[in-house]
This record gives C-alpha cells, sequence and structure tokens, in this order.
C-alpha cells in the first residue's frame, strides 16, 4: 500500500526519538549527560527516546546545535513519523475491513477455493480483495445477480448432497466467463431448434465431438462454455443469456457423450422456450426433484424426442424378442435402434432409464472427445 504522494506506508512508524537513542549511542553520549548537555529534563529526554513525548522545535533546534544535524532534519522526521501513524490507521482499518468482508463473503461462496481457481495468491489481503472484485461488475454481498434466478428452481433429493456455497462459486465462475464470450453471429428466435437437430443426429451417428458442439452453436448464434467439476457440485448443465447471446455452460463430470448431447438439447429447449426477461437462467442438478416446474419437464421431454421421436422408439419397442430376459431385450433394441438410424447406446440408455434397470453394461456410451 502507497499513499497518494507515493510514500511507501512502512510496517511501523519511526519516531525520531529512535532516531536520537542511535546517534548518542553511536557517539558514545550517554543520555543522563547529553540532557543536562542541552538543558533538558532526563526524564522528558528519556520519555522522548522511548516516543512516549512529541519533538517540538526547541528541542529541534537544541539537537541541530548539539549534534550538527538540522533542525530541518528533525521536523522532517516528526512530520513523517506523525504521517506513517496516521497512514498505518488508515491501513490497518481498511485491513480489518477487508477481512470482514472476505469473512461474509466465505458465508456465501468458497472464497479459499475461488482464490485458488482464479489464482489469486496475493498475501496481502486488501490487493487480493481487489482483484477479486475486479473481476465483477456486481458487489459480491448484495448484488442481485448473486441469486443468479437459481433460488427455488430445485429441490434437493435424498440421493444428492449439495454444498450451497460451492454451487454459488461455480455460478461466480460460471458468470466470468459468460461476461467475456464474443460470439459473432446473431441468435434469432428457432436457431436454438435447428442446433437441437443437428447435435441429435450428430449424436445418433456417432460423429459427435466438443469441437463439433461449440461449432454447431455457434454457427447459431449460441455460446459454450466447460466449467470444472467442483465437490459437491453435481451441475451438469446451466444456460443464460449473455451480451445478447444464450450461453449454455456444460460440467464434464461424466464421462459420457450420450449424456453430455441430452444436457445440452435439454438446455436448448430452455434457449428456445423459457428464457425471458423475467427468468434469464436454468440449472440442471443431477439427481434434484424440480419443484413443480412443468418446465424442466417438458426439457427433458424435448431432448428425448430429439435424440429418438417417440415414433420411432414406439417401434423399437415393438421389436419382436423369443427370450424375454431382459439381456435379450437390450440386444432386441440395439439392433432395432440401428436399423432405424438411432444409437445403439442411446437406445439403451432410455431404455434402462424408463425401466429404471441398469444391470447391464453392453451398448456403453461414446466416451467424450
Amino acid at each position: 500500500m502507497a499513499t497518494k504522494n507515493n510514500r511507501p506506508v512502512p510496517a511501523r512508524a519511526v519516531h525520531p526519538g529512535e532516531i536520537l537513542r542511535e546517534e548518542l549511542l553511536e557517539r558514545g553520549i550517554k543520555q543522563k549527560d547529553f540532557a543536562q548537555q542541552i538543558g533538558v529534563q532526563a526524564t522528558h529526554l528519556n520519555e522522548f527516546i522511548k516516543g512516549k513525548r512529541d519533538l517540538n522545535e526547541d528541542l529541534a533546534m537544541k539537537l541541530e546545535k548539539s549534534l550538527g544535524i538540522p533542525f530541518k532534519t528533525w521536523m522532517s522526521l516528526h512530520s513523517g513519523y506523525v504521517y506513517d501513524c496516521k497512514a498505518i490507521e488508515e491501513r490497518e482499518t481498511k485491513e480489518e475491513q477487508t477481512l470482514a468482508y472476505e469473512a461474509e463473503c466465505d458465508k456465501i461462496f468458497n472464497i479459499k477455493l475461488l482464490y485458488k481457481i482464479l489464482k489469486i495468491v496475493v498475501s496481502n489481503c486488501v490487493e487480493r480483495v481487489e482483484k477479486l472484485k475486479s473481476l465483477f461488475s456486481f458487489d459480491l454481498l448484495s448484488a442481485p445477480e448473486l441469486k443468479m434466478q437459481v433460488a427455488g428452481l430445485y429441490k434437493l433429493s435424498d440421493k444428492v448432497q449439495i454444498d450451497d456455497r460451492n454451487l454459488q462459486t461455480w455460478l461466480l465462475l460460471n458468470w466470468i466467463k459468460t461476461s467475456q464470450i464474443h460470439i459473432q453471429n446473431e441468435y434469432v428466435k428457432g436457431n436454438a431448434l435447428i442446433a437441437a437437430q443437428s447435435i441429435a443426429s450428430m449424436a445418433n451417428n456417432r460423429t459427435l465431438s466438443i469441437e463439433r458442439i461449440k461449432e454447431c452453436l455457434s454457427n447459431n448464434g449460441i455460446a459454450y462454455i466447460e466449467l470444472e467439476k467442483l465437490e459437491k457440485v453435481p451441475v451438469d448443465a446451466y444456460s443464460t443469456f449473455a451480451n445478447g447471446h444464450p450461453v449454455i455452460t456444460v460440467t464434464y463430470r461424466y464421462n459420457d457423450m450420450d449424456k453430455l448431447a441430452f444436457d445440452i438439447l435439454h438446455e436448448l429447449c430452455h434457449i428456445d422456450k423459457h428464457l425471458t426477461a423475467e427468468k434469464q437462467s436454468f440449472i440442471s442438478i443431477e439427481g434434484s426433484i424440480y419443484s413443480n416446474d412443468p418446465r424442466e419437464k417438458e426439457a427433458n421431454e424435448f431432448a428425448k424426442e430429439c435424440l429418438i421421436p417417440n415414433k420411432i422408439w414406439n417401434k423399437i419397442l415393438k421389436r419382436g424378442c423369443n427370450n424375454l430376459t431382459p439381456f435379450s431385450i437390450v440386444k432386441a433394441i440395439a439392433l432395432e435402434a440401428e436399423l432405424n438410424g438411432i444409437s445403439p447406446s442411446i437406445a439403451i440408455s432410455r431404455f434402462k432409464h424408463d425401466t429404471n434397470w441398469y444391470k447391464t453394461s453392453e451398448f456403453k456410451s461414446p466416451k467424450i472427445s
């Protein structure tokens, strides 16, 4: 920290009495003898040397005459001491306020984790917080952006644990990335549906990749963001608007391309049908029971229909099977799916979900690439 005149604030202020003490020691002069020499009471001189008494002009003149150190030097040392005392007091007050601010932030976010991910390693708390604040256009403690319009959208299931502080940290990291996006292509109504059909087609053809997803979305004016997974933050996908463009944020918590395709299609439905001025974001939490929000069910049905139209799914299910064991049914469904242009892994994944039967490991989804 530096003052307005660029005078650095020291760790502590040095009283001119300390300078005098060092000078007397260097010259081998005893304090008692020096007090008598300049006509000052020994107790008063001792109090000055200990920093308990301020320098005045009279004493400064006596020190100049006796030691040869100019009057202006002593007065400058005194004014510097007074200045430093006030600057240190201001710094300590600011540090206390900053530490209190950090403590309040830590009630909402995982502040240590946030610093770690953002690589803010400054030890000085004031500089550290200033770096953090510079990343946001709103106050972390009071701005409406904090709510991210997620509160109330979901309620926890018994099977999934969510750390609210880590979730808010994840959302802050997402805000930083969304604020930096730059998409050249304009988004117009209907583009999300075009992108959905293209992504579903690539998923069923088993040609889907991260680069193709990004290209497809970008061509339709939609941004794509990847965030690292945080502990007890089971977020699969998140959709919102930023800088006039829809944005889909994903977390690769599972190395499963079919699941990723489903999550993106789910968010594309929100973008096309549900994002409005009043409702500007949707989040998908694994295992969550959405709080009576029909839009979530609609997004799920949309994703299922894109990947396997119901007409084709019914046709697949009607395929005959001589052996009615689940394993034989799985193989029959996979074969019929292939004949109808549907990826076997996508068909089997839907069968598992619909029947709540997950005992087979055949026809696994492709890995994310």
